[in-house]
């Protein structure tokens, strides 16, 4: 786990100023992130860049829930490869077993070790930049 190159893009999901805040800020020191808080500003970005992952909040209070975004992103073909990580301080079974039907790779409950964060980022990256090659 190395920081500096920051050859891959991560959206950050999230409603809370101080969640979002921190992630930006973790998450900087690896990547290029952009974030947003609503649904609105999820598809305009989303349409406009290019991101390698994103990282999901499940429990937004805006219009739609990150599992109804999560279910509209998977619906566009090109959208399809890009990994979802949900991050949320819902740790029962069924909350993660509807993250993942509704398209998430991988779930991980808040809080969530800086480390094991980071490690699992990098690993979907590791694993798409391998299909890609082949």
């Amino acid at each position: 786990m190395s920081g500096g190159n920051k050859k891959f893009s991560v959206l950050v999901v999230e409603d809370d100023p101080e969640n979002l805040r921190f992630l930006t800020t973790l998450l900087s020191k690896y990547f290029n992130v952009i974030s947003c808080r609503t649904e609105s500003e999820f598809f305009n970005l989303i349409i406009s860049n290019r991101f390698d992952v994103v990282l999901m909040d499940i429990s937004l209070s805006a219009e739609k829930s990150g599992l109804s975004l999560i279910k509209s992103f998977r619906q566009i073909p090109l959208f399809k490869a890009i990994p979802v990580i949900c991050l949320s301080a819902h740790i029962s079974e069924s909350d993660k077993s509807e993250a993942l039907e509704a398209g998430a790779n991988c779930y991980l409950t808040k809080p969530v070790q800086n480390k094991a964060l980071i490690e699992t980022i990098f690993s979907f990256l590791e694993t798409n930049e391998k299909s890609k090659s082949l």
